[in-house]
């Protein structure tokens, strides 16, 4: 059985002619834009991952291993990046994951929306 999220996802793709795998990105990258627009102090660089199947969406931060830890938003320690990424060494980056936001903002909401028909929009010009 398809999930609502795949379904949606395939006719959203097929309405706009575009690849589902380019929807998906763009989903991505607005749902990023939404996660930095509700924590904008923290200045992380934010990735996100949908599950095309299950609908799962997975936030990483990009954070760079350091010996001691200045900034916990964009570093890591040595320790903590090799129970991330076996032979993680110092200078490397690390995609940590970070919790999920449980709601979000209304201004966020909307820069994910802004976000998505821009780049459907510049996929179907292109």
């Amino acid at each position: 059985m398809k999930s609502d999220f795949l379904i949606a996802l395939t006719q959203l793709a097929a309405e706009r002619h575009l690849p589902r795998e380019q929807v998906l990105g763009a989903i991505e990258v607005a749902l990023a834009s939404a996660f930095k627009k509700d924590n904008p102090a923290s200045g992380q660089n934010i990735s996100v991952t949908l599950n095309p199947n299950t609908g799962e969406v997975s936030v990483f931060a990009l954070k760079t291993v350091v010996e001691t830890v200045e900034d916990s938003d964009k570093e890591v320690t040595v320790a903590d990046a090799q129970s991330i990424k076996k032979g993680a060494e110092l200078g490397d980056e690390v995609a940590a994951a970070e919790p999920l936001p449980h709601n979000a903002s209304r201004i966020a909401a909307q820069t994910a929306k802004q976000v998505v028909l821009q780049r459907l929009r510049e996929a179907e010009r292109d």
